[in-house]
């Protein structure tokens, strides 16, 4: 089976991808195509320095592109039919350099290639902003730009598979590098018997972050329907709401950054690039968690309040009548009638629900 992964600079792809190499135990391997194009050029003895790829001349940057998947077709059929080895091309499909979008594959070669299985791997965006100050890309985009770009190579991935008529997945950065090995051997590698059940967890995430034992007890039952063999999709994963938080508080106390930790190191970012972000992160914090929801089988909503969450009630809208089925851990006696309206069962606790879907037969 052949990945294509997709992510723009910064997200932490390849670290992902080769964690998921680590934790198959060999059997999906990973190339990543830009350390490729620099081994290439190397061997055709052009030096490129650090940072200067993409100032290349438009037609020589496409021959180094194309003689570097030339060389990887060559060995693309130990991956096909039904070998026992997966390969995920680590790659992107466009570059934001300059201010303008330039693009990163060939629609040939991408089709020789025929990958089956489309990912995109994604992160915060002010943890992508962070890593990126770090590199050649450092003062080059704003936030605001970051999410333009991070958001059009999800759209272009997206297409790309919708054209090829392959499933496509998009994965946070930070999930466990099973739940991605998972989807490849468990989901879509298998052609008979049962494929693992894929599940997104809904919950209210603001109202529980009041309290941090409910958010203890939201991982605990994650836990539990992983254990059975569920895939299960948290949308808390890539988290960008509380850099806003962080951004009001910082505004209110006269300061023009915001500081955050990332990776044991600290970093600050200006007040007004958040600022000028916020309705970018408001809609693709939405848009984002319906996509996880239209690559889910089911979707188990963890309600251990009474208060009503408008993004729960939107999220099991969409999912009810977007042919999902709609199972609630709802641990109350009285419950709304819209609550009710559209789920497909509730259940008191998760283990009545496992209980449940082991019954059906769904796991």
């Amino acid at each position: 089976m052949i990945i294509f992964a997709t992510g723009i600079s910064g997200s932490g792809r390849l670290d992902y991808l080769m964690e998921v190499s680590r934790v198959s135990k060999g059997s999906i391997e990973v190339i990543d195509i830009g350390s490729l194009m620099f081994d290439k050029s190397k061997q055709l003895g052009i030096e490129i320095p650090e940072g200067k790829i993409l100032d290349l001349d438009y037609f020589a940057l496409n021959y180094l592109r194309a003689v570097t998947f030339e060389d990887l077709l060559k060995n693309i059929h130990k991956y096909r039919g039904n070998s026992k080895k997966d390969l995920i091309v680590s790659t992107h499909t466009c570059f934001r350099w300059k201010k303008h979008l330039t693009p990163a594959f060939n629609f040939f070669y991408l089709n020789q290639l025929n990958p089956d299985v489309y990912v995109t791997i994604l992160d915060n965006v002010h943890y992508i902003w962070a890593r990126l100050s770090k590199s050649q890309w450092r003062g080059r985009l704003t936030l605001k730009d970051i999410l333009v770009w991070r958001d059009e190579e999800l759209f272009i991935t997206e297409m790309l598979a919708q054209y090829q008529r392959k499933p496509f997945y998009v994965i946070s950065r930070n999930e466990p590098p099973e739940l991605l090995k998972d989807v490849i051997c468990k989901v879509e590698k298998v052609n008979k018997g049962k494929r693992a059940l894929r599940a997104y967890l809904s919950y209210p995430i603001t109202y529980m972050k009041g309290d941090p034992q409910w958010m203890v007890e939201k991982d605990k039952i994650k836990k539990k329907l992983r254990d059975e063999g569920i895939i299960v999709f948290d949308p808390i994963t890539v988290e960008e709401a509380d850099i806003i938080g962080l951004a009001v508080e910082a505004r209110k106390k006269g300061e023009k950054s915001v500081r955050f930790k990332m990776e044991g190191q600290q970093y600050s970012i200006p007040l007004d690039q958040i600022e000028t972000s916020k309705e970018d992160i408001y809609d693709q914090i939405v848009v984002r968690d319906y996509k996880l929801i239209d690559q889910s089988d089911i979707v188990i909503v963890y309600y251990p309040i009474t208060t009503l969450s408008a993004g729960v009630l939107s999220e099991i809208n969409y999912s009810f009548t977007h042919n999902k089925e709609v199972y609630a851990v709802f641990p109350h006696e009285d419950l709304s009638p819209f609550f009710s309206y559209y789920t497909t069962g509730i259940f008191h606790s998760v283990e009545e629900l496992l209980s449940y879907l082991k019954e059906i037969n769904k796991i």
